[in-house]
């Protein structure tokens, strides 16, 4: 019979390790969760819009995505831009924001990051661009120039 023994202390390494991930991941699904508001339904977003009430809409996605097509009124920030650039965003930190990407995913960072740094009414669109294309609604297309937010 062939046995082997782990030392103690690799065994206290690994559950150390362990330990410490778990707090980490806990933490960060409860900051998430506590702070984020329900997804804005896109057909409510568009009604707003269309009524001159919409909140201020921001593109997180890349500016070749962003060209390739956004919603109307868009501004374009990508997320791993957003922490030193949000001074661009210009409204104050309690203003409504609806932030969106591809899919979710970078928008609930986008919502995460802004509301860490003090923005108070951050909220996803659902389903993100993926989820306005499924409704069919429209998507504006460029061309030549971009319209991205100026760095600050």
């Amino acid at each position: 019979m062939n046995t082997q023994c782990i030392p103690p202390t690799a065994l206290r390494k690994t559950s150390s390790a362990f330990l410490v991930a778990s707090v980490w991941l806990i933490g960060l699904a409860a900051s998430l969760s506590a702070g984020a508001a329900e997804p804005l339904p896109a057909r409510q977003f568009l009604s707003d819009q269309q009524q001159g009430h919409a909140p201020l809409l921001v593109d997180v996605r890349h500016p070749d995505e962003y060209r390739d097509g956004h919603i109307a009124g868009a501004l374009n920030i990508p997320v791993e831009q957003l922490a030193a650039r949000h001074g661009v965003l210009d409204v104050p930190r309690d203003s409504d924001i609806v932030v969106y990407c591809k899919s979710g995913i970078r928008a609930a960072k986008a919502q995460a990051l802004l509301q860490s740094i003090g923005y108070s009414h951050v909220r996803v669109l659902e389903g993100s661009v993926q989820g306005w294309q499924r409704q069919h609604l429209p998507l504006v297309r460029e061309t030549g120039a971009r319209k991205s937010a100026p760095d600050r």
